[in-house]
Formats: structure tokens, sequence, C-alpha cells
């Protein structure tokens, strides 16, 4: 990496080295990607192989619109937690210390979001894993296979490094994005299926279209509350601001405007990239299930065999097995950054709602194993049913997500410097983005009730 003497009128003995980020993309890649891939693997493994086909082969080619809205709406509410993340050097959830209210609410809330909503995503797409395990492991059961995987990944997730994990799921996602991509442009949509469904509008009304438009609102690319897990990852690497920090610096001082600034560019250049190849593999994925599927989509019955013969009829019988491993190896990563992102967040918030210092990583061990003891109990309730498990989790992120959307408002208005405040353009978006998100929230609310899906 590169380094430099901040310039100004300061002499060396009160100035500390900094070390600035890497601006070429090679120098990029080596040293800056990884918390945002991490990032964008939370929602593949659900959204990508088990949402998307079943909006793809319900609506087709209008599933992208569904998409590009909720992509645009949420894209805002990480952008304010990575600004405040590079540009102060904390996580967001430190930052909700300060909300209006009793103390430490936001903080205790964050907690019972990642204590309670994710342990019924953990469940969710750990079932869907091992729904896909068992159409290459027939001997053994469903339920008998998820509970081998996630005790697996319990134990690795307290044995393993951040930096382990990030190389590790890497490698997943960049076999999972080739074949489904490579997928596309073997077996497109027909012309005539392209025109048939690309512009043709469904009863929007409809407790079907609402149910899956709610699911998906939750789940796709993931939910508003990654933003705390991404801060976790980010402050992980120990760069910019936090690197200030952690050398008993202020970030708020005017002498590191240009460097924090280089930094928020290299923050969110990482999310731009993950968010943008989050969205063009969901995109993939509609096209081939609109191609196999429509107008009838994978169920709870059939997932994994249908999912599994989604490039069958373009390269042939052999692809059945590496599918089924590829969609497998998606939603068993995403089991692994679930169980070690909210163990870490959680990890990271406790010392802060009880004001006292302890091992964090004791703390994260001790969350691992009570995610993992803990995950068995949505199966139970709701049955072994991968789809209506994923449908359910994903309405309820829809509703919890809410919440951090506005506290990152709220959080990097109040302590951001003015030179890293949203200029008016990003305050106009955000109202409004605000606003459409809230309305996911009331649709995966009514979902929850029973009033539409």
């Amino acid at each position: 990496m590169s380094s430099a003497d901040a310039s100004g009128e300061s002499t060396a003995e009160d100035m500390p080295e900094l070390t600035y980020p890497e601006e070429d993309w090679p120098g990029f890649i080596r040293e800056h990607l990884g918390p945002s891939l991490l990032w964008a693997l939370l929602g593949i493994g659900g959204s990508h192989i088990v949402l998307a086909p079943t909006l793809g082969g319900l609506y087709g080619m209008f599933g992208i619109w569904v998409i590009a809205i909720i992509y645009l709406a949420k894209y805002g509410g990480w952008e304010l937690g990575i600004r405040y993340n590079y540009g102060i050097g904390r996580n967001p959830v430190e930052g909700y210390g300060d909300l209006p209210g009793p103390d430490h609410w936001g903080q205790v809330f964050t907690m019972l979001v990642y204590l309670v909503g994710w342990t019924v995503i953990l469940a969710s797409v750990g079932f869907s894993a091992a729904t896909f395990l068992a159409a290459l492991v027939p001997s053994l059961s469903a339920i008998q296979l998820y509970l081998l995987l996630i005790g697996f990944a319990v134990a690795l997730t307290i044995v393993s490094r951040y930096a382990w994990i990030e190389n590790l799921m890497k490698l997943f996602v960049i076999v999972l994005g080739g074949l489904i991509v490579l997928g596309v442009f073997v077996s497109p949509p027909s012309p005539s299926l392209v025109a048939e469904t690309a512009f043709s509008v469904p009863d929007l009304t409809a407790p079907v279209f609402l149910g899956i438009f709610a699911a998906l609102a939750g789940y796709a690319p993931t939910g508003l509350s990654t933003t705390v897990t991404i801060g976790s990852w980010s402050l992980a690497k120990e760069q910019g601001a936090r690197a200030l920090r952690r050398k008993d610096y202020d970030p708020t001082d005017e002498r590191f405007q240009e460097y924090i600034a280089s930094w928020m560019r290299t923050g969110t250049r990482d999310f731009r990239v993950a968010f943008g190849f989050s969205f063009l593999l969901l995109v993939s994925m509609i096209l081939l299930a609109t191609s196999v599927f429509y107008p009838t989509p994978p169920q709870d019955q059939n997932l994994a065999i249908a999912i599994g013969s989604i490039l069958q009829e373009g390269f042939g019988d052999w692809t059945f097995y590496l599918v089924v491993a590829g969609a497998f190896a998606a939603l068993y990563s995403t089991v692994i950054t679930v169980m070690d992102g909210a163990a870490r967040v959680n990890a990271d918030t406790l010392p802060l709602v009880l004001e006292r210092e302890m091992d964090t990583d004791r703390l994260r061990r001790g969350f691992i194993l009570l995610m993992g003891t803990a995950s068995v109990i949505p199966i139970l309730v709701i049955g072994q049913l991968p789809v209506t498990l994923m449908v359910f989790s994903a309405a309820l992120m829809a509703i919890l997500q809410v919440f951090f959307y506005f506290a990152n408002y709220y959080i990097v208005r109040k302590h951001l410097p003015e030179a890293f405040q949203p200029d008016r353009a990003h305050t106009i978006y955000y109202a409004v983005t605000m606003l459409l998100v809230l309305g996911f929230g009331i649709m995966g609310g009514l979902s929850r009730l029973g009033l539409v899906g």
C-alpha cells in the first residue's frame, strides 16, 4: 500500500504517517476488496437461489423491474452506513447509542434483531442448504443434514479468523457467479417469452404478488440490518478512520479530511462493486428462471430438484450435480457469514449497552453457540419447508430493516463533520427512499399478519 504524510502547517512531530488506500484496480482488489463481498453473500444465498427463481417463475422478466426498485430504494441505507463507518471510524451501532429516547434503546433493538431475526435467517438459509445437500446425499434426511451443517458452521466460525473466512467466501462468490452468468448466455429466455413478460404488469394487489414482493423487499440484496455487519467486517481490517482511532487521533480533526475522504471513496467503491455484482447475479437468475420455470416456480417439495435442472437444457444432464453443489455452496456460505456476522455485531454491542469492558472474542463464541442451538426452533415451529421458511424470514427482515435506514441517516447528520455531510441531491434521495423502505416494512407486516401472501 502507498503512504504519504499529510500536508499543511503541522510538523512531523504532531502528525502521524498516514497510509492512503490504493487507487489502481489491482491494488484496490488486493488490499481493500472483501467486506462488501461477504455482505453480498448474505443475500446471494437466500434471495438469489430461492426467491429469484420463485419470482422469475411466477412473473418472468417483469421480476427485473421489481428488484430494480428494491435495490434503488435500499442502496441509501447502506451508503449512509459506509459513509459513517469510514468517515468516523466507528460501527454505526456505536452511534445508535445517541438516538433520541431511552439510553441504548437503539443498540438493544439491534441486538434483538441479530439474536431473533438473524437466527430465523440462519434457520431458513441453513435448511435450504440442507435440502440441496440431501439431493446429493439421499441417505440422510434434510433435518439430519441441517444439524450436521450447523454443527460444522459453529465449529468453523469459532476457530476461524476474519481473513480466512473472507478468502473462503471470495472463492464461493467467483464460482457461483460465473456459473449463473454463463447460464444466461447458453439458455436465455426466448424472444417471445421476453416480449410476453417484460412489460406484462401483473395484478399488483394480488396476495401472491404482494407476498413475494414483501419477501424480496426484506432479502434482496439483504436486509438493511447488514449495515452493522458490514461495519464490523470493515473495522476488522483497521483501515482509514479506524486506523486513526487506534493511534488515539481524532478522525474529525480538519487535518485529516483529505485522508478520510480518500478512505470514504474506497469504502464506497468496495460496496458498489459488491452491490452491482449482487444485482447482476439476481438479474441473471431471474432470466434463467424465466427461461426454465415460467409460469410454474419451484415449490417447497421440489426446490433442489427444480433449481438443479436450471442449466440442463443448455449444458446437459451433467450440470444437475454441478448446479446443486453450487447452490449448496452459496447457501452454506451464507450460513457461515450470517453466523459470523451476527455474533460479531452482538459481541461488539453488548459492552456498549452494559457500558463496561468485556472480552468480545469470548462473547462472539458464546453468541455463535447460542444462535446455532436456537436455529432449530423456527424449523420445528414452521416446518421443514425451505421456501416457506425463506419467505417468512424475508418478510420479517422487511419489517425490522426500516429502523436501520432512519437510524443511519440520523447518526450521519449528528456525528459527521460538515465536509462529509450529504449534499442536497443525496438528501432528497434519502427522503424519498426512506418512505419506500417504510412502505416495504408495512407490506412485510401485512404479510406476517396473513393479510397478503
